[in-house]
C-alpha cells in the first residue's frame, strides 16, 4: 500500500512538473508577403525581422522564385514577435539565384528587375499586430547599407 501512496505523489509531481513546463511561447503574428523591385519579384533574398519594442528573438525567411516570403520564428512555430521590428532584407548574389526551367528541366537564373544589384542590404522599420500579417516590401524605397 506505501509503494502504491509513493509513486501516486511521484506520477502527480511528474505531471504537475509537465503542465508547468508546457508553454506556448511568446505572442507571435504570422507574417507573409512579397519583396519587389520595380513590380518585378525578387527571388532568394534574405528577409529577417529584428524585434526592437520588445526586444527578442528574430524571425526570418528566404522569398521563393516569386519573391514570396513567411516568417519562420523557430523550428515548431511560423510568425513574429508581436511589436516593433527592424527588417533587413539581402538579395543574392547572381550565382545563388538559380530556378529549374519547367520545360527543360535545366537550372536558369529567373528575370530579373533592371538594375537589380546583389549582396544589397537594406533597412525597413515595421510593426508586427496578432493574428495574420501580409507585409509587401518595395526594395527601391528601402534605406541602403
Amino acid at each position: 500500500m506505501e509503494f502504491r501512496r509513493v509513486c501516486l505523489v511521484w506520477l502527480s509531481v511528474g505531471l504537475l512538473g509537465l503542465g508547468m513546463g508546457c508553454s506556448d511561447g511568446p505572442p507571435l503574428g504570422t507574417v507573409s508577403g512579397t519583396v519587389t523591385q520595380r513590380g518585378l519579384p525578387i527571388p532568394f533574398a534574405y528577409v529577417q525581422f529584428q524585434p526592437t519594442e520588445p526586444k527578442g528573438t528574430y524571425a526570418s525567411a528566404y522569398t521563393d522564385a516569386e519573391g514570396r516570403y513567411e516568417l519562420r520564428f523557430s523550428e515548431s512555430r511560423n510568425g513574429a514577435l508581436v511589436g516593433r521590428h527592424e527588417v533587413t532584407i539581402r538579395t543574392a548574389a547572381l550565382d545563388e539565384i538559380q530556378v529549374e526551367d519547367r520545360e527543360t528541366g535545366k537550372l536558369v537564373t529567373p528575370a530579373l528587375p533592371a538594375g537589380y544589384k546583389p549582396k544589397l542590404e537594406l533597412k525597413f522599420e515595421r510593426a508586427v499586430d496578432e493574428g495574420d500579417n501580409t507585409i509587401d516590401f518595395q526594395l527601391e524605397t528601402g534605406t541602403p547599407l
